[in-house]
């Protein structure tokens, strides 16, 4: 992203968003996200092109660098294979579609991990923790300086329940 300079200046809020400031820092974002879309469009067209259009939606545009390069994530190795064989050909796709671009990077990223809990899984006994006294009195004295009608007060007070 461009170095954008302090000003003293006093700008109206509708003045970021202006096409023709192209030195305001929104109108960069702005750029960046019209530039991404356009990418993302591509690729799939391309892989549309390439028969493999059923991935489109499982393929995610990561980083574009200054370099021209783009990196393409899949969460599955077997996407990431299948693109492999066919990098000349997508990267000649967005050549002719207008992006200079001079690399074409993959990349695996694994699923989110979840965990499901089934009507058997039993609680887990918790351990109570010990607090020192030092600890409580300095919980106490942070509870005395609060406002009362403060929600931070209310939750102090709610540990100090739970610790005592």
């Amino acid at each position: 992203m461009p170095e954008v300079r302090k000003s003293k200046q006093i700008l109206e809020i509708g003045s970021f968003f202006q096409s023709e400031s192209l030195d305001s820092p929104v109108s960069h974002l702005l750029q960046d996200i019209k530039q991404r879309t356009s990418l993302q469009i591509t690729l799939t067209e391309a892989l549309q092109k390439m028969g493999l259009g059923q991935f489109s939606h499982e393929i995610s545009l990561g980083e574009i660098n200054e370099k021209d390069e783009i990196k393409l994530i899949a969460q599955k190795a077997a996407i990431i294979s299948k693109l492999k064989n066919k990098l000349p050909s997508l990267l000649n796709f967005f050549r002719e579609s207008g992006f200079p671009l001079k690399g074409i990077h993959l990349k695996v990223t694994p699923k989110a991990i979840s965990v499901e809990f089934s009507p058997s899984t039993t609680a887990i006994e918790l351990i109570p923790i010990t607090i020192a006294n030092t600890s409580k009195k300095a919980w106490q004295d942070l509870l005395n300086d609060l406002e009362i009608d403060s929600p931070v007060h209310q939750a102090v007070k709610e540990l100090l329940k739970k610790i005592n």
